[in-house]
């Protein structure tokens, strides 16, 4: 091979070599903002699971029965207890649907890399009798 045809083609491997090192580095960097923590609670597979799930809670259901009715609901087990698991905080949402605020956080779980659901129930957007006459 000519020396300058060689030379073109080291170039070529070190220009492709550098910007496979520039993503790699550039995706290190965002995943190393994920950090994992230790998580309990009730956890749902979706997101419209978890909002059913507050909603039996905020009828004064507990856990348990609002998790067996959401599960009874879907015919599929989606809301269950988790003991401390690891897993990484995914995006916040805040829900309005029915006249109550919901406030959902994704959760990726590890090993598995499996995305569930949890939330807590912030308001009522609803006006009682006691309110109107103030």
């Amino acid at each position: 091979m000519p020396d300058g045809v060689s030379r073109a083609f080291s170039l070529k491997k070190i220009a492709v070599l550098a910007a496979l090192g520039a993503v790699c580095a550039a995706h290190g960097a965002s995943a190393g903002g994920e950090q994992a923590e230790r998580v309990r609670g009730y956890f749902c597979d979706a997101k419209a699971d978890q909002i059913a799930f507050l909603n039996f809670k905020a009828r004064g259901e507990n856990e348990i029965m609002a998790a067996n009715a959401v599960n009874k609901q879907m015919a599929k087990m989606s809301c269950a207890p988790y003991l401390p698991a690891m897993a990484i905080p995914g995006n916040e949402q805040t829900v309005m649907k029915d006249g109550l605020v919901y406030k959902l956080q994704s959760f990726t779980f590890l090993p598995e890399k499996v995305e569930r659901w949890s939330g807590t129930v912030l308001g009522s957007l609803q006006t009682t009798a006691k309110d109107q006459d103030i």
